[in-house]
């Protein structure tokens, strides 16, 4: 098997796997085995095992959220919003769907943080997830920039306050999307980090 399909099959079966029994669970040795290929072409491809498979899903989705989400919200749309509230509903509007696509594997990935502490720790100690978390944050600190460069009010600013509000918009985006009757129903849920947004950024 050619090195590029190797490493593709291994991702594609090291994906199954991980939504169907988690991280902790994840064996390389049949990841290998059910990828056709040798343990050693496994760890050739993923040097530090399921840390390496892991991170290479999360970095998949990632791109994948990233491209979704310059495709659905670019300047132009949002240099059309009348208001800075319809902006943020239209930012809003756009996470869910994207994280929806994506809500298994996310859920997943959540509930083996919240189970194995320990485990998460040292997968954490393994990369950089400062950097990480700063370009997740990304796309919505530019929508963010460019809403309040569009609609500029006053009191209300993003500067020295970018990780704060992203940390907490990912947090409850996620909480919504896992478990969307918690909030209400999506207008609610909508209208309610309209005010925290706004809250955060006073």
């Amino acid at each position: 098997m050619r090195k590029s399909k190797a490493k593709k099959k291994i991702l594609q079966v090291a994906d199954e796997m991980f939504r169907r029994v988690g991280y902790t669970s994840l064996n390389v040795n049949e990841i290998a085995h059910d990828a056709g290929v040798s343990i050693g072409t496994l760890y050739y491809h993923f040097p530090k095992g399921k840390i390496s498979l892991l991170m290479e899903i999360r970095r998949r989705i990632a791109d994948h959220y990233v491209k979704r989400f310059a495709e659905r919200l670019d300047t132009e749309r949002l240099r059309g919003t009348a208001s800075l509230d319809e902006g943020l509903e239209l930012l809003f509007e756009t996470l869910i769907e994207i994280h929806r696509e994506e809500r298994l594997v996310l859920a997943a990935m959540e509930s083996e943080v919240l189970s194995n502490l320990a485990a998460y720790e040292l997968v954490a100690e393994s990369i950089q997830v400062e950097d990480i978390m700063k370009s997740d944050a990304e796309p919505v600190t530019r929508v963010l920039e460019t809403l309040l460069e569009r609609h500029p009010e006053g009191g209300l600013s993003l500067i020295g306050r970018e990780a704060r509000v992203n940390k907490v918009i990912d947090v409850l985006m996620h909480r919504f999307v896992f478990a969307e009757s918690t909030f209400g129903s999506e207008p609610e849920f909508i209208d309610m980090m309209i005010k925290m947004v706004r809250a955060l950024l006073t």
